[in-house]
């Protein structure tokens, strides 16, 4: 979970630079169930993507409410409930069921963040229905203890707090700048203060509050169906049905443009790009690829300056945004932030030629392909995407198919409508500032 971040970033650029090669690539399964997305009459959001020739599955219930709705005074709140579910139901012991899924060589987690809390299993496919029916009934119907086990639990925060919680990461960093507020990471674990004024009933109120049908997105992935996912709800979803009065707001809010952010750090950070409409989420990842791509040859490949760089389309706070991001210890990296903007100007002006496109259409296809066969990573997008605020609809799912290569008219457009200088934003750490 906390990855140092110059090994975080080779990986991601590892992937993304990687000429994909006929030779050895698994070729697309046009039989392959299709990913669905459905509301069940009690309001819980169902996705299921079967995967064919995999060997595991996964589960994740998304809880789109996380730190970001703490009460004033008690931060910590909603990561602490996430480790006192982990206890159990009153007729499932918590450390019982983690056992099992390791006695199988499964893996049972959770992660709170700003915006939802999510509980994770992946399992062999054998052991599957069993193990995510009682990760479904403890997390539907938890005992929330409180006396010496919840004492216990805030002294295991306290720890947590010094070794997973000391190294803030870079959609942190981003998110801090763009809406002006405190450490994401200190928000999210709370506080010794704050974790005291936290009572068992202030734990049940929130619980009460904002784990109900309509807040609440299952995600099953890999050796799984549609069918085994209904059922798997009908036996073990305790969750009443959400009623109209109980709905939960999505947690959106307005980031304040420009971003002009410049501090101190040991090694060069750089974060630039710009917010996008809604209408352009489906166009954003190919015009993201696109401006990899060209940033990757200029800076890490013709001069390497970069130490990793990557370009995406995010979600923060109900905000859509196109964001490069750069990591570097080298001293040139003082040059980033102007190769990168005149990369994003010139955007319009050089619509992809035919090798670009030739490149661009065999790495989304690579791409698409390789999310598709890991259930786990596969599991963990779905869920991101799940977790994502929004005024109503269902999960947006085209994130899993290739991304067509924009046109130039398209990507003129594009350009037009959403790279405002009064808007952009532009974020740099190094060595050289402050």
């Amino acid at each position: 979970m906390n990855m140092h971040r110059a090994s975080h970033w080779a990986c991601l650029l590892a992937l993304l630079c990687a000429a994909p090669s006929a030779e050895g690539r698994a070729p697309p399964q046009d039989d392959a169930p299709a990913a669905t997305a459905e509301l069940l009459p009690d309001g819980t959001e169902l996705v299921v993507v079967p995967q064919t020739g995999v060997a595991t599955a996964s589960l994740r219930l998304v809880v789109r409410s996380g730190a970001s709705r703490d009460p004033i005074g008690k931060e910590g709140l909603a990561h602490l409930l996430e480790h006192l579910v982990f206890h159990g139901s009153h007729d499932l012991v918590g450390s019982e069921l983690r056992g099992r899924v390791e006695a199988v060589g499964g893996t049972l987690n959770a992660f709170t963040s700003a915006q939802s809390t999510v509980y994770a299993l992946d399992a062999p496919a054998k052991d599957f229905p069993a193990l995510a029916r009682d990760v479904l009934r403890m997390v539907t119907s938890p005992e929330i203890p409180g006396g010496k086990r919840l004492e216990r639990e805030l002294g295991i925060i306290q720890t947590e707090s010094v070794y997973h919680f000391s190294r803030a990461s870079l959609s942190s960093h981003v998110e801090e700048a763009l809406f002006q507020s405190v450490s994401l990471e200190n928000a999210i674990i709370g506080t010794v203060e704050s974790r005291a004024r936290i009572t068992r009933d202030d734990l049940l109120a929130f619980y009460t509050r904002h784990y109900v049908t309509s807040n609440i997105s299952l995600v099953l992935t890999g050796a799984t169906n549609v069918e085994e996912a209904r059922r798997l709800v009908d036996t073990a979803y305790r969750l009443p049905p959400a009623l109209p009065e109980e709905a939960v707001s999505a947690a959106t809010e307005m980031a304040l443009y420009p971003v002009e952010q410049h501090t101190r750090a040991p090694s060069t950070f750089i974060a630039q790009g710009y917010p996008i409409s809604h209408e352009d989420r489906g166009t954003c990842r190919a015009v993201a690829d696109l401006i990899q791509l060209r940033l990757v040859r200029e800076v890490h490949l013709k001069e390497p300056i970069v130490s990793s760089m990557r370009v995406l389309c995010i979600n923060l706070r109900g905000n859509d945004l196109l964001l490069a991001f750069a990591y570097t210890r080298s001293l040139d990296g003082a040059r980033l932030p102007y190769l990168m903007q005149e990369t994003f100007d010139t955007l319009a002006r050089r619509p992809p030629s035919a090798p670009e496109r030739k490149l661009l259409e065999q790495r989304s296809q690579r791409l698409s392909e390789l999310l598709l066969a890991e259930g786990p990573a596969l599991a963990d997008t779905v869920a991101a995407l799940a977790s994502e605020p929004r005024q109503g609809g269902l999960v947006d799912l085209g994130a899993l198919q290739p991304t067509r290569v924009p046109t130039p008219a398209v990507l003129k457009s594009f350009v037009r409508r959403n790279f405002r200088e009064d808007r952009a934003v532009r974020i740099t750490s190094s060595p050289l500032e402050g």
